[in-house]
């Protein structure tokens, strides 16, 4: 008997010391937190958008909601991975009726782990807000996932504050903490709702533009596995049979991208086929707005994207407005496939240079450029290469525009060299498309 008060007694002090760090050491995501709070605010839900930072960047909710004039619901994160998004899909049509999903597709997702901390960012806000009586449910299913069951990750999140850090304010924290233990039990008792929730979270990155000039090597092929995995495959698919047994009619997207995020994919089109294919198998539609006409979304480079994927505000506010016109027509029994060019006529018009990068080799006496660049399948590049030494204040040309994509420069002098290759399209004669810089020291 006293061996079982002993047990007893740990098990409390344990579950009480682990709510204390739960509610001072949260994950490290308030996206994830601020997404669930503002679900569970809803009432009534039309149309649902499930994703990572891809859907919350190209689909603000509020903007979305406006332009369709449906009650719109956001359950898209930070590094939401697609498991992350079946719970978001289970809760979401176990609770409400919504008509239409839209699903923003990351390739990222496809060929990579989970990333263990979004994950559990993800599954503590949802603890946080969910009703008390969900989440041993809640819990019971992520713990005996197939994703986690076998993992760490399993027993893990009954301890979510390991990726946590201690506030450094204790006074504003323990504030913070009582608002949000008072506001979940009116939440959760009161009949009324208690108050409007900041959403804004979906819209705080800043409004930047990308710039074609010092991007370099970054696209979506160098930061995601190339190889798809089939387990991924089987969570989306898992995502098409939820959705198909609530009657919702489930939209899969690709959101837009700036062009070099797609002639650098090195089998972007082919890949657009597989998933046209495969969502077909699985009672969906996917549509890539990269090859829709100028008609339904005018996708304008230089204001729409803060970096190689991610649009920015300007961009979302004007892809909310091509994604409400583009349900309409659908609603309405319009052939929208009509509103999309083919890969053919896409890569057709990239006529152009997108952006140039090199690499550097050093050697005992020279340094070596190899150049490349990104263009559309018409277009043969030329490089010329400049570099300012040491003592220089302006740059002079060592290798005039040439076909050759590299260079070499004899160095003899200690110190900073920064090297600059131009490129363009042979036959043009302006200065330059695009050109890249980079330092090197010897």
């Amino acid at each position: 008997m006293k061996h079982a008060a002993k047990v007893a007694a740990f098990l409390a002090i344990f579950v009480f010391l682990n709510l204390i760090l739960c509610c001072f050491m949260p994950p490290d995501n308030g996206s994830s937190l601020a997404m669930w709070r503002n679900y569970y605010q809803k009432t009534d839900i039309d149309l649902a958008v499930f994703g990572s930072s891809l859907a919350t960047c190209a689909l603000p909710e509020d903007e979305l909601s406006q332009n369709t004039g449906l009650s719109v619901c956001s359950l898209a994160t930070n590094m939401q991975s697609w498991d992350m998004t079946e719970i978001a899909v289970d809760t979401i049509l176990q609770e409400h009726h919504p008509k239409t999903a839209i699903l923003v597709m990351d390739y990222y997702n496809m060929g990579s782990d989970p990333y263990p901390k979004a994950q559990y960012a993800f599954l503590y806000g949802k603890l946080e807000t969910a009703p008390v009586a969900q989440i041993p449910s809640v819990l019971l299913r992520y713990m005996t996932g197939k994703t986690n069951f076998f993992k760490d990750t399993s027993l893990n999140a009954l301890i979510p504050w390991q990726s946590g850090t201690w506030p450094k304010d204790w006074k504003a924290a323990i504030t913070q903490e009582t608002a949000n233990i008072k506001e979940r039990l009116q939440s959760n008792f009161a009949a009324s709702s208690v108050g409007e929730i900041d959403v804004s979270h979906r819209q705080n990155a800043p409004d930047k533009t990308i710039d074609f000039d010092t991007i370099g090597v970054e696209n979506t092929w160098n930061f995601s596995a190339h190889t798809f995995l089939q387990k991924r495959y089987d969570e989306l698919a898992e995502i098409c049979d939820q959705c198909r047994t609530h009657n919702v009619d489930l939209i899969v997207i690709c959101p837009p991208k700036p062009v070099l995020d797609i002639v650098s994919y090195e089998n972007y089109f082919e890949t657009y086929q597989t998933f046209c294919d495969f969502f077909a198998a699985h009672g969906a539609t996917y549509y890539d707005f990269n090859l829709a006409k100028d008609s339904l979304f005018e996708n304008k480079e230089l204001s729409y994207y803060s970096d190689h994927t991610h649009m920015n505000k300007t961009g979302g506010r004007a892809f909310c407005q091509s994604m409400a016109k583009f349900l309409q027509l659908r609603q309405s029994g319009a052939d929208v496939n009509a509103l999309f060019i083919t890969p053919q006529e896409y890569l057709a018009r990239v006529n152009y240079i997108t952006n140039v990068y090199f690499l550097i080799e050093p050697h005992s006496d020279k340094f070596i450029l190899l150049a490349n660049c990104y263009h559309g399948p018409s277009v043969q590049a030329e490089y010329e290469y400049l570099v300012k030494g040491p003592n220089d204040t302006e740059y002079h040309t060592f290798s005039n525009y040439t076909d050759r994509s590299w260079a070499e420069y004899p160095v003899t002098e200690h110190g900073t060299y920064t090297f600059r290759v131009n490129a363009r399209v042979v036959g043009s004669d302006v200065p330059f498309e695009r050109y890249y810089e980079q330092q090197v020291d010897y």
